[in-house]
């Protein structure tokens, strides 16, 4: 099966990641036969192979050729197209954030539901190497009983000053550092079996800048099946100075084994080691960049969309795009109005006790 997909938003994702995705030669069931973008001059300068152009969404969508749609731009537009696409006959495959609110989500689910029509969400990072390897891990009890997983990522957003600045700037006050550790919070549960949040505390940082959700996170939580979740996320990690030293880490503890991965400042490698009662094994693995990563996402909703889901299928679903959505807005809703007391010098319950 070949599915025609329309590919709406050629901004810097859509153009630089997403769009070349369908070109791939490992892509093998999805085809760009459209793209759409209310930039003119962004469409006009689209120059790979495709058999339309629209710069109106709704126009794309009255087109009988197009089969699916990648949405790709900024998450508060996403729910309208959403529900636009499906409402015309079409399968949706969403950028992350999957929307601006867990209540829109839980909408563009019903939608799809009641539309017969497939929705997932790109988290793209499901699909890297590294996870296959975590997941082997733990399916074959490796940690015994997994207990806790720890994330940190941490990196400068492509910096406060210099060309994507402006870029940087209206990603940051739409989700702050979670616009990236978003995929760490579904990776969280991904890992664990794909479990709901059960509780979930965060406490933000702004380094400097006045975005409204913060840019420097820390978040504590916990996973219905009991599992511990930590997450230190930044997109103002070193974002005010030349030198790029990225952290990007997962730790993972259980009974009867822990797992250390770590990847170069650089992101460009990650190597994993696990140290348990059965096996004690290290891998170092390239990253494949976003594009690679894409693709997969691309040949498995083909495939979800012909034959269903399956035991072994990794694409996110709407669900899941809604509980990351979920710890997502009460993560930044905690950590703005713990900022809003302190600033008026009120403190909570749990404040330190003042000499």
């Amino acid at each position: 099966m070949t599915l025609r997909f329309g590919l709406i938003g050629l901004g810097k994702h859509g153009s630089n990641a997403v769009a070349p995705a369908f070109y791939a030669k490992e892509c093998t069931s999805a085809r760009l036969a459209a793209v759409c973008d209310a930039d003119t001059g962004t469409l006009e300068a689209y120059n790979r192979p495709v058999r339309a152009k629209y710069d109106d969404y709704h126009v794309m969508l009255a087109d009988a050729t197009v089969d699916a749609v990648y949405v790709a731009v900024g998450m508060n537009r996403h729910r309208d197209i959403v529900f636009d696409a499906l409402a015309a006959g079409k399968h949706v495959l969403v950028e992350k954030p999957m929307a601006a609110t867990a209540e829109q989500c839980r909408e563009m689910i019903d939608a799809a539901e009641a539309a017969g029509r497939e929705l997932a969400v790109n988290f793209e990072s499901r699909f890297g190497e590294e996870n296959a390897i975590l997941r082997r891990w733990i399916a074959d009890e490796r940690f015994g009983c997994m207990e806790a997983l720890h994330f940190s990522n941490m990196w400068d957003g492509h910096k406060s000053f210099g060309p994507v600045a402006e870029r940087r700037a209206r990603l940051m006050e739409l989700a702050g550092a979670l616009d990236c550790g978003i995929h760490k919070l579904d990776q969280a549960r991904f890992l664990a079996g794909g479990a709901g949040w059960a509780e979930l505390y965060a406490r933000g940082a702004w380094m400097g800048e006045e975005f409204t959700p913060p840019t420097h996170i820390g978040i504590v939580g916990q996973l219905d099946n009991g599992v511990l979740v930590t997450l230190n996320a930044s997109l103002s990690w070193a974002a005010h100075i030349a030198q790029r030293p990225m952290i990007n880490t997962v730790e993972i503890a259980g009974t009867e084994g822990v797992a250390i991965c770590r990847s170069t400042s650089d992101f460009a490698a990650t190597t994993l080691s696990l140290y348990s009662r059965s096996l004690d094994e290290s891998v170092t693995v390239r990253s494949a960049g976003h594009t690679s990563d894409i693709v997969h996402v691309l040949n498995q909703f083909v495939d979800v969309v012909e034959h269903g889901r399956r035991a072994d299928t990794v694409l996110a679903t709407g669900e899941d795009g809604y509980w990351a959505q979920w710890a997502t807005e009460r993560a930044n809703r905690q950590s703005i109005d713990a900022r809003i007391r302190r600033q008026a010098g009120h403190f909570g319950r749990d404040a330190a006790p003042r000499a």
